[in-house]
């Protein structure tokens, strides 16, 4: 089953530097998050994609995050900020996941 994520309020930040493989039609591209949440991830990316860009992205940083699987939209981007994307589809164990996981970080 998959949890199509919308319409939601801000959900708090976690400042996490993970690796993520993504892609949109083309070779796959490794860049590294600035910080995340459960609905949307913030990345360092050399690359600005343009808004509206589809992306699908594979991350995760075992043993505390198992590799996820999701797809993006971005929602904005800026030279040397980098860019924000809003997941629009994730596996309800997925989004599990990555809940308890930003959850755990606020905590420490």
């Amino acid at each position: 089953m998959t949890t199509i994520i919308r319409d939601r309020k801000p959900a708090p930040r976690l400042n996490a530097s993970l690796t993520v493989v993504l892609s949109n039609g083309g070779a796959p591209y490794v860049v590294e998050t600035k910080n995340l949440s459960d609905t949307g991830l913030c990345l360092r990316s050399n690359e600005v994609f343009p808004v509206g860009t589809h992306l699908h992205l594979v991350f995760g940083q075992p043993p505390e995050l198992p590799r996820l699987s999701t797809e993006a939209i971005v929602r904005w981007a800026e030279n040397g900020k980098g860019v924000g994307v809003e997941f629009t589809s994730i596996s309800m164990g997925d989004h599990q996941a990555l809940r308890r996981f930003v959850k755990s970080h606020e905590q420490a």
